[in-house]
């Protein structure tokens, strides 16, 4: 049943991430159409990422109260049926409130999984299964912008988004049919975990907050710095906005591993916290070598690099919330995702003024590399549980 846990968990969460990076693809096509400024757009990105912060916690306790079975196939074709809305956004407003409500819906998945983690894997596993889970939302990202591209560019932007919400319904029947609580079945786990430690969880909090100010840019903006500074097609921006979920993917699954493996052998600590500094300061140095790269191939290749080093440490992150929260690990990963989100609220309207006010992409680019240095000092701060 583990097995089957953790498999579910990937495929539903490569689904979240197909709905969700078409937007960054069909931004192009939006400010054409709509006559969108930066902010507009940026504004756009954001809608997302407040309901999506705002109601993680909320539906991480829900998932804790009363399992995650059908909180979660109720939330994939919830969220799906808004993907499907996306298309017939006729303006601004609109196109807001769709994204709004999408987001919201969508804040049930990681919480709901976190639980369930919490009941269906033993604590020196944590890291390794939430690397597995975390690289399939990355697998998503990665094929998803090359897919939306070419529906984008045969069919219009709005088929994207009409083709993955169909997708999303199916994955939500595939969840509901497959997993089980633990309460469902004979002789599940579940772990007792430790009392929350609070300054542990303010130091965790701020660490996800910083790292998403950074790396909200790939699914918001990459695109279109790709088209527009870099001079790409849209098609080359589609396939080249991939990569950085697609290093995502092989960075979340040996992070996963790594971290459990350091833990074993030396301690938590090292396992964890080290662990995840030595990740951000690596992905700061990528993005600033990345921006300063006179060859455009180069550096898109760099910046996405970037992003990749800094999935390294995504796996420790979630296992250590799990970890402070216990039975309440829903809801406290809930309020590290909340607290990430919110940075990913912040970063592309900060993005769009920034870029509208400063018209320069390097200067932005070095501001977010910043944030990964602030985010890996934060995690100096957390401490593990036992």
């Amino acid at each position: 049943m583990r097995y089957t846990v953790v498999a579910l968990a990937v495929a539903v969460n490569m689904v979240s991430y197909l709905d969700r990076v078409s937007i960054s693809v069909a931004a192009p096509a939006l400010r054409s159409e709509f006559g969108f400024t930066p902010l507009q757009m940026g504004q756009v990105f954001s809608a997302f990422s407040l309901s999506y912060a705002i109601f993680q916690a909320p539906w991480g306790a829900a998932a804790d109260r009363f399992g995650a079975r059908a909180i979660v196939s109720l939330g994939i074709i919830g969220w799906s049926l808004f993907t499907g809305l996306t298309a017939a956004a006729w303006n601004l407003i609109s196109l807001l409130g769709i994204r709004f409500v999408f987001g919201a819906i969508e804040a049930c998945l990681s919480p709901a999984v976190s639980s369930a983690f919490e009941r269906w894997i033993p604590v020196e596993r944590r890291s390794t299964a939430f690397g597995v889970f975390l690289g399939g939302g990355r697998l998503g990202g990665a094929i998803g912008p090359g897919v939306a591209a070419l529906l984008a560019l045969r069919y219009g932007w709005r088929s994207s988004f009409v083709a993955f919400a169909g997708l999303g319904v199916a994955a939500g029947a595939m969840w509901w049919r497959y997993y089980r609580d633990p309460s469902e079945v004979a002789h599940a786990p579940r772990a007792s975990g430790p009392t929350p430690v609070s300054s542990s969880l303010v130091f965790l909090l701020l660490a996800a907050f910083s790292y998403t100010c950074m790396w909200q840019f790939y699914i918001t903006w990459f695109p279109t710095y790709l088209v527009e500074k870099r001079g790409f097609t849209l098609a080359d921006a589609g396939k080249l906005a991939g990569l950085p979920f697609l290093f995502g993917l092989g960075a979340n699954w040996i992070g996963g591993f790594a971290s459990d493996g350091l833990a074993r052998r030396f301690s938590l600590g090292v396992g964890r916290r080290g662990f995840a500094f030595a990740a951000l300061i690596v992905s700061a140095l990528l993005l600033a070598t990345g921006v300063s790269s006179g060859n455009r191939t180069a550096a898109a290749i760099l910046i996405a690099l970037a992003a990749g080093a800094g999935d390294l440490m995504l796996a420790a992150a979630w296992a250590s919330a799990v970890d402070i929260g216990g039975k309440d690990a829903g809801a406290v990963s809930g309020l590290m995702n909340s607290a990430s989100n919110f940075g990913g609220f912040v970063s592309p309207i900060a993005f769009g003024w920034a870029l509208q006010t400063w018209k320069e992409w390097n200067a932005v680019l070095f501001v977010a590399a910043l944030a990964n240095v602030l985010a890996a000092c934060f995690w100096l701060g957390v401490r593990e549980a036992r």
